[in-house]
């Protein structure tokens, strides 16, 4: 399924991203602590506009020009930019990434990551892939260092408890600790198996709902602090390797 969706997604983003690297990039503040650049709005337009040329009657809800907007019948989710503070800098720790909304829940997800050239999608039922290639989150197999990844932590971040407490279980435990600063290439990754442990407490949709289909569709455990599964909407979002995992977890955040 959707596979007029993704060759066009895979051929336009790639394509759409170069070319906005022959701009000039300006940066502006819409907040505080939250940059927006030229080359966000760039890529979202020549998204939206590479997409309602092929479905016309589609919709949206975006980061910047379209952040107000609700769900419609099939509305496409952007985040032109995720990592909009690391791309600013020159730090390429950032992705751009997409879901589409259709029949009430999320039926298909890309997050591409152009430092490395990676394309990850799902689609509902279909499972993860990585450039073409099907993998799960208990794939990767080798040695590794335990990893807690968070992602979040801002000055509009009022709710900061469950942060600590993983905080203090990492420092205990002598687990290592992520914050790379795109919600989007930390799912991607948390899907990969990389981080044993991911937590935010972002709510925004652009944000979170390309990486929780493909955290769900590599088979990875999603869930909130009641340990129910995670749903869209959620204060807060833990994702786990394993389910044994799931449970330590859930000792830890309501000890």
């Amino acid at each position: 399924m959707y596979e007029k969706e993704l060759a066009l997604l895979r051929r336009v983003i790639p394509s759409i991203y170069e070319s906005s690297k022959q701009r000039v990039k300006e940066i502006h503040f819409k907040g505080p602590d939250d940059m927006v650049t030229s080359s966000d709005l760039y890529i979202e337009t020549k998204l939206i506009e590479a997409i309602k040329e092929v479905f016309v009657t589609d919709t949206f809800l975006t980061e910047e020009f379209h952040s107000k907007a609700t769900l419609g019948k099939r509305t496409w989710i952007i985040d032109p930019i995720d990592g909009t503070s690391n791309f600013g800098v020159g730090l390429n720790l950032f992705v751009i990434q997409l879901a589409l909304f259709e029949d009430n829940e999320i039926k298909l997800s890309v997050i591409y990551y152009p430092q490395e050239e990676k394309f990850y999608e799902s689609v509902l039922g279909e499972g993860a892939k990585l450039n073409g290639v099907s993998y799960q989150v208990l794939d990767l197999n080798t040695p590794q260092n335990p990893m807690v990844s968070m992602v979040g932590y801002t000055l509009k971040s009022t709710e900061k408890k469950y942060y600590q407490k993983l905080l203090d279980y990492s420092v205990s435990k002598g687990v290592k600790l992520r914050m790379l600063g795109s919600i989007g290439l930390e799912l991607s990754v948390a899907s990969k198996g990389i981080f044993t442990v991911f937590y935010t407490n972002v709510k925004n949709l652009w944000d979170l709902a390309p990486g929780v289909l493909l955290a769900k569709e590599a088979k990875a455990c999603l869930f909130n602090e009641k340990g129910e599964d995670y749903k869209l909407g959620d204060k807060h979002l833990f994702i786990t390797k394993t389910e044994t995992l799931k449970e330590e977890i859930l000792k830890v955040i309501n000890a």
